[in-house]
């Protein structure tokens, strides 16, 4: 006998399996799709708010460093002065080099065809309000003749110095660096520094190799050669604290990364990755006659009025700059006119975004800023892929209010 199956004990027909297989299938595609779209607007995401805050720290790191710059070198016996040097620890004499270097509150080595600028930012590291003390008494640049000035108040062993002469006097003479080793407290050196070539005991105690001094001295260096029988004379000279740590910190960019580099130990640091554009422009006042105070129009330099230039010598029409009137271009008085430095940094998101062709619109136009664009060559192949982020900023001088009028 044979048994019939209720129609509620039957199974599903192949057309009903089939459809069901389809509705999954669809609601799966769905789904991953929704997945997809969601993952790469998140990246899109997640990558704008990178871009935004690491390019905001990186934005203010440079402006505080900027607003710093210039303190305790504005003078016009030290700007623009070419400072000789000699570099030997006592412990590793084979390391010993000669070199010679200019100081600027503010440098700005322009890229060329477009590429990234390199900001240098000088400071003194003294806790001293930095104003130069006067030299009393002939210092011919040897290492045994101590440096006898009017006031030694601030000056510590380890301190590096600066021994200038007014360019004006003598426009052939460079100025000298030295670190101080030891106070003299007999009454003959009251006022008196040694800077020797030997270990010395610091601030702190310690027994430490002088770092800036030269066995024998640096003599004295006149049109590019040491002169014997030269001197720095007395109430001319002036002898300028830089503190134990003077500050020359490089920024520019290497393999798009915007690179910090400590001048003094060479050490650098990478600030933020992904950078396509770094750039940076003198701010200039260049009104007729002394100025008591800096005033930089938002516009191109013009001579007479001043404005923004990527040079001190030349403006961007190819015209001589002469901010001061003294009738030499990118003279010391040319720099103390520098008031203000404005700067750009033009950030590209990590992620790309492809449309669903394979093409690419997440970009339409050439990342821009107000003063200037992104150079053609900086860009890569697949540039409308991504997005860019521009910060930009206008950032003032505050120490060159200390400067001579």
């Amino acid at each position: 006998m044979t048994a019939r199956l209720s129609p509620r004990q039957r199974g599903l027909s192949l057309i009903e399996l089939m459809i069901a297989l389809v509705i999954g299938l669809i609601t799966i595609l769905v789904i991953t799709q929704f997945t997809i779209s969601f993952q790469a607007q998140k990246r899109a995401t997640v990558g704008d708010a990178e871009s935004m805050d690491e390019g905001a720290v990186a934005l203010y790191t440079l402006r505080r460093e900027i607003m710093g710059a210039g303190y305790g070198i504005i003078d016009n016996d030290l700007t623009a002065c070419r400072i000789q040097a000699h570099e030997a620890r006592p412990d590793t004499p084979a390391t010993a080099r000669d070199f010679s270097f200019s100081i600027y509150p503010v440098l700005i080595d322009q890229g060329a065809a477009g590429a990234a600028d390199t900001i240098t930012v000088n400071y003194s590291s003294s806790p001293m309000m930095a104003t130069a003390t006067m030299l009393i008494q002939d210092f011919p640049g040897d290492e045994a003749t101590n440096l006898k000035l009017t006031s030694r108040y601030g000056f510590n062993p380890g301190d590096v110095i600066i021994v200038a002469d007014s360019p004006k006097r003598n426009p052939a003479r460079d100025c000298s660096m030295y670190q101080v080793t030891k106070l003299p407290s007999d009454s003959e050196n009251i006022n008196a520094v040694e800077h020797h070539y030997e270990m010395y005991t610091n601030i702190t105690g310690s027994v430490v190799p002088s770092r800036f001094n030269k066995a024998g001295g640096l003599g004295i260096t006149i049109g590019g050669s040491v002169q014997g029988g030269a001197k720095f004379e007395p109430n001319k000279a002036k002898v300028f604290n830089l503190g134990p740590n003077p500050v020359s910190n490089a920024y520019t960019v290497q393999n798009n990364q915007l690179i910090f580099t400590e001048g003094l130990s060479g050490t650098s640091t990478v600030l933020l990755d992904n950078v396509v554009a770094f750039h940076a422009q003198f701010g200039i006042d260049a009104r007729v006659g002394t100025q008591t105070d800096l005033q930089v129009p938002a516009q191109n330099f013009v001579q007479g009025a001043g404005g923004f230039s990527d040079s001190l010598i030349l403006d961007g029409a190819g015209n001589t700059i002469d901010a001061d009137g003294s009738g030499v271009a990118g003279d010391s008085g040319d720099w103390l006119r520098v008031g203000a430095v404005r700067i750009a940094i033009v950030v590209r998101n990590r992620q790309p975004e492809i449309n669903p062709d394979g093409s690419c619109s997440a970009t339409t136009a050439t990342p821009s800023w107000g003063w200037g664009s992104v150079a053609s060559s900086a860009l890569s192949a697949d540039w409308q892929c991504y997005k860019y982020k521009v910060f930009d900023s206008v950032v003032p001088l505050r120490n060159m209010m200390w400067r001579p009028s």
